[in-house]
């Protein structure tokens, strides 16, 4: 076991993330949850006054600002655990397409998702890996990674262009 000698080959890295409390909710604080399957989890909490501000400002300027905040979530969530990921699978609670779609463009600058494959979770598998870090976070049982500050949040909302 381990080591990097020839013929070796370097586990392939799977990241899975959930939800808990949907962006949509205003009321509620969301948190995007994620394990490796080699164990490293994280968490990103955005509290729900500051969804309620975003939305506030920008609902009518920005399209699809729910996924946009999903995807902003998620970009602060994985971007320093994507060395060695091959896939990422993404929870069903929201329109899959377009967070697809997203959130490369968040990665754009260095190209990070070019060879990772994302998926959507399977509707008949058991809760993800990342679900059981997103519970706990929302439930207070585990102190988030990251907490989302307004600026961070709009300092990301614009990346979007292509």
């Amino acid at each position: 076991m381990g080591g990097t000698g020839r013929g070796i080959r370097m586990e392939e890295l799977i990241l899975e993330i959930d939800i808990s409390g949907q962006i949509q909710q205003l009321n509620y604080d969301s948190v995007i949850g994620c394990m490796r399957n080699d164990g490293l989890k994280r968490s990103s909490f955005l509290s729900s006054e500051i969804k309620k501000n975003i939305i506030k400002k920008y609902r009518g300027q920005v399209i699809n600002i729910i996924e946009k905040l999903h995807c902003i979530l998620i970009y602060y969530c994985i971007k320093d655990i994507l060395e060695n990921v091959k896939k990422i699978i993404i929870c069903r609670d929201i329109n899959f397409r377009r967070v697809k779609n997203l959130l490369p463009l968040l990665f754009k600058e260095n190209n990070y998702l070019k060879d990772i494959k994302i998926n959507q979770r399977d509707t008949l598998s058991e809760d993800s890996l990342g679900h059981k870090v997103a519970i706990k976070t929302f439930r207070k049982k585990k102190y988030a990674d990251i907490v989302l500050k307004e600026e961070m949040v709009e300092n990301v909302l614009f990346e979007f262009k292509k």
